[in-house]
C-alpha cells in the first residue's frame, strides 16, 4: 500500500512542478458571491415551481455544484451523508439505503423518493431507489427535502425526498486511481444553442475499493467475503424550448453478506446485481401570466439478480416497471393568490420474480408475482396565500385511490414568516403514507415459508415542525425540531398462516402493519462561506424515538437501531490555484440485537491542485478517505441473526488520485 501512495504522490508533485500558472483573480471574485449565489438558487424539489429555500414551504437543502468541487465527494452518497438528519445505510442484503430522521428501511420497502431531473425511480416489485445511479461528476446539485413529501409526490415520499440535478454546463473526462483496486472513467458533455437547446450527455465506470471480511453465517460456517460496490451508467437529457427529455440506464454491482439467506449455501457472498432504465418527458408552459401547466410522462424499469446457491448456478431474477405520469397545473389570481391542481396516474407491473439454473437455463421456481400489474391514481389540490407582506400560508390535500388499499387522504400546511430579507420562520405539518409493496403484498416464496399481505395498509406519518433560516454577513443557518407520529410500519414477523387448501403453515414469516410510535428531533444547518478565511460547513442531528412499534416477544422497534447523535463538520481552503479541504462524520452509539455498535469519527482529506495545460483545465486531486483508519459500521436489523453489525462499503481508508480535464 505504502508504494502505491508513494506513486500517487510523485504523479501529483510532477504535475504540481511542471503545470503553467493561471488566472485566478475572476474565480476570486465569484468565491466573494458564494453565499449569494447559493441562496439564490432556485429548488425543484419543494414545490411544483422553482423556489429558493428561504421560500419554500418545506425543509429543503441543496449541495450546490461549487461545494461538490470543493470537497471532491466521492459519490452522490457520500455528500448525501454529510446533510442533518440523512444516513447511508445498507442491509446484508441491500447496499446504499438511504435513510432520513431514522426511519429505517430493510432490503426493500423505499421511504425516501428519488429522483433525476423531478422524474422519479424506484422498483416497482420492492420498492427501493438507488441514488448511486449516477456518477457524482454528472451532477449540478443535490436538493434533499426532509420531512413528508405525499402532496408533492404521492406515496413514495414517505420521509423525503431527494432530487439530483444533471450539470448544466460541461465538457469534461474524469479518471481516477486508488488502493484496494479501486479505478473509475467517465466522461460528460453539454451541448447549448442559445436559449432554445441543450443536449446532455455522459458515460461512466466505476470499479470500486475490495475488502476482505471475515464472516460466519446462520449454521455456524465461516469464511471470507469481498465486499465492494461498482458501478456502469450512462444518461443523455435534452432541453428544447419547453420540453424536457431525460434517459438514463445504469447497472450496479454490489458484494453482500446475504444470497436468499445469510447462508453460504443460499449465495451469501456472491455478487448482487441491480440494473435499470429511466425514460422521462416533461413539457411545461406558461400559457399566460396567470395560468402554467406541467406535464409529465415516465417509463422505469428495474431488474434485480441475486445468487441462491453456494456455486452461483442458481440465481433469482426480480423484474419489474412502472408507467405513468402526472399533470400539474398553477393559476394565479394575483401577487398574493395562488391555487395548483393536478393529477397523477402510475401503473406498476411485477414481470418476473424466477429462480434460474444458468448451467441448464431452466426455471426452477416462479413465484406468485409474475405478471402481476396494479394500479394508483390522485388528485391534489394546494392554497398559496400572502395575506400580507411577511406572510405566507400554504394549505395543500392530496385524494390517492389504489387498487390495493383503497383510498389515502395526506394534507400539509405550512405559514412562512418572513422577519425581513435574513430571517424566516416556517411552522410546518404535513402528512405522508407508503403504498405497500407488491413484494409485501404478493410475495410467497416456493418453500411456503415467507408470505405477503393483500390487507396490509399503508404506512403513514404526521409531522410537525418548526424551523428558523437565517443569514448574517458570511453566515446561513438552518435549524429546526420536528415531532413526528408513525402508524402502521410493515413489519415482516413469525406467525402461522392458513394456505388455500385449509392446510395451515405454522411459524412462518409474515408481512404485517406495526403499532404506532413516535420521534422528536433537532436538525442544525451551519454555513461559513468567506474565501478570505475558509468556507465551513456544520451539519448535526439529534433524534429520539420510542419503542411503541417493539414487536411482541421482542426486543426489536425501529429506533433501537438509530444512533442519537449524528455530525458533520467540512472545511476548504483556496490557495490561488491549490486547494485543501477536511470532512469529518461522526456517529454516536447504537443499539443492536446482540450488543451495541460503537460510536465513530472518521476524517478525510482532500489535496487539489488546478491548472492550464493549452486549452485544457487541468484538475489534479489526491484524497485520502477515513485518514485514521476508523471502523464505520451499522447495526444489522433486518434479520437480526449472527450478524450483528454491517462495515458501510467505501468507509474504510484508501488513498486516490483523480485528474478531471475541462475542454
Amino acid at each position: 500500500m505504502q508504494s502505491k501512495i508513494l506513486i500517487f504522490i510523485t504523479i501529483f508533485i510532477a504535475n504540481f512542478c511542471y503545470a503553467e500558472e493561471q488566472d485566478i483573480e475572476l474565480q476570486n471574485e465569484l468565491h466573494f458571491l458564494r453565499l449569494e449565489n447559493f441562496l439564490n438558487l432556485e429548488l425543484d424539489i419543494a414545490s411544483t415551481k422553482a423556489e429558493t429555500s428561504l421560500q419554500s414551504p418545506s425543509t429543503v437543502t441543496v449541495i450546490d455544484r461549487q461545494m461538490l468541487e470543493e470537497y471532491n465527494f466521492a459519490s452522490i452518497s457520500t455528500a448525501v451523508e454529510t446533510l442533518a438528519g440523512i444516513q447511508v445505510y445498507r442491509t446484508a442484503f441491500k447496499q446504499q439505503v438511504t435513510t432520513i430522521r431514522g426511519v429505517l428501511q430493510d432490503h426493500y420497502a423505499n421511504k425516501v423518493l428519488v429522483m433525476i431531473n423531478n422524474i422519479p425511480s424506484w422498483h416497482a416489485i420492492t420498492g427501493e431507489g438507488n441514488l448511486d445511479r449516477l456518477s457524482i461528476h454528472d451532477v449540478e446539485r443535490i436538493e434533499v427535502l426532509r420531512g413528508p413529501a405525499s402532496v408533492i409526490y404521492g406515496s413514495q415520499a414517505y420521509s423525503g425526498a431527494v432530487n439530483i440535478i444533471l450539470r448544466k454546463d460541461t465538457k469534461q473526462l474524469h479518471v481516477d486511481i486508488g488502493t484496494k483496486d479501486r479505478n473509475s472513467i467517465g466522461a460528460n458533455y453539454r451541448y447549448n444553442l442559445k436559449d432554445k437547446l441543450s443536449i446532455f450527455t455522459a458515460a461512466n465506470k466505476e470499479h470500486g475499493q475490495r475488502y476482505q471480511d471475515n464472516f460466519t453465517d446462520e449454521t455456524g460456517i465461516n469464511g471470507n467475503i469481498v465486499d465492494y460496490y461498482d458501478s456502469l451508467n450512462a444518461t443523455a437529457a435534452l432541453d428544447y424550448q419547453d420540453h424536457s427529455l431525460l434517459f438514463n440506464v445504469f447497472r450496479n454491482d454490489e458484494g453482500n453478506y446475504e444470497g436468499s439467506t445469510q447462508k453460504f449455501s443460499a449465495g451469501a457472498g456472491n455478487n448482487h446485481d441491480v440494473d435499470g432504465i429511466l425514460l422521462g418527458y416533461t413539457y411545461s408552459h406558461n400559457w399566460s401570466q396567470y395560468f402554467y401547466s406541467k406535464i409529465k410522462l415516465f417509463y422505469d424499469r428495474n431488474e434485480r439478480n441475486f445468487s441462491r446457491s453456494a456455486d452461483d448456478d442458481i440465481r433469482a431474477n426480480v423484474l419489474g416497471q412502472r408507467i405513468g405520469g402526472n399533470i400539474s397545473n398553477i393559476f394565479t389570481w394575483d401577487d398574493k393568490l395562488q391555487f395548483e391542481l393536478g393529477t397523477d396516474y402510475e401503473i406498476r407491473t411485477s414481470k418476473e420474480y424466477k429462480n434460474i439454473q444458468q448451467s441448464t437455463n431452466t426455471i426452477l421456481a416462479e413465484n406468485n408475482l409474475s405478471d402481476r400489474s396494479v394500479y394508483e391514481y390522485s388528485g391534489y389540490a394546494q392554497i398559496d396565500w400572502k395575506p400580507l407582506a411577511k406572510w405566507r400560508i400554504l394549505i395543500g390535500s392530496r385524494l390517492t385511490k389504489s387498487e390495493t388499499f383503497g383510498e389515502n387522504i395526506s394534507s400539509r400546511g405550512t405559514i412562512v414568516y418572513s422577519i425581513d430579507a435574513k430571517n424566516t420562520i416556517k411552522f410546518i405539518a404535513g402528512q405522508s403514507f407508503r403504498t405497500p409493496s407488491l413484494f409485501e403484498l404478493y410475495f410467497i416464496t416456493p418453500t411456503k415459508s415467507v408470505f405477503g399481505t393483500e390487507s396490509l395498509e399503508p404506512e403513514t406519518a404526521d409531522t410537525f415542525e418548526i424551523g428558523y433560516q437565517h443569514i448574517n454577513g458570511y453566515f446561513y443557518i438552518q435549524t429546526l425540531a420536528y415531532y413526528s407520529i408513525y402508524k402502521n410500519k410493515i413489519h415482516r414477523i413469525k406467525d402461522d398462516v392458513i394456505l388455500d387448501d385449509g392446510a395451515v403453515a405454522k411459524n412462518v414469516s409474515v408481512y404485517t402493519n406495526g403499532q404506532e410510535f413516535s420521534a422528536k428531533g433537532v436538525e442544525l444547518e451551519l454555513k461559513y462561506l468567506n474565501p478570505k478565511v475558509a468556507n465551513i460547513f456544520l451539519n448535526f442531528a439529534y433524534i429520539s424515538g420510542d419503542d411503541g412499534d417493539k414487536l411482541s416477544g421482542t426486543e426489536h422497534y425501529n429506533f433501537k437501531y438509530v444512533p442519537d447523535y449524528t455530525a458533520s463538520i467540512g472545511v476548504y481552503k483556496s490557495f490561488q490555484d491549490v486547494d485543501i479541504s477536511m470532512i469529518g462524520n461522526y456517529s454516536s452509539t447504537a443499539n443492536s440485537h446482540q450488543e451495541s455498535v460503537d460510536s465513530y469519527f472518521n476524517l478525510s482529506f482532500n489535496f487539489a491542485y488546478q491548472h492550464k495545460y493549452k486549452s485544457w483545465q487541468l484538475k489534479h486531486v489526491l484524497s485520502i478517505q477515513n485518514l485514521t483508519d476508523t471502523k464505520v459500521s451499522i447495526p444489522e436489523y433486518v434479520r437480526r441473526g449472527e450478524l450483528n453489525e454491517l462495515p458501510l462499503v467505501g468507509s474504510e481508508r484508501g488513498v486516490f488520485y483523480s485528474l478531471n480535464v475541462g475542454f
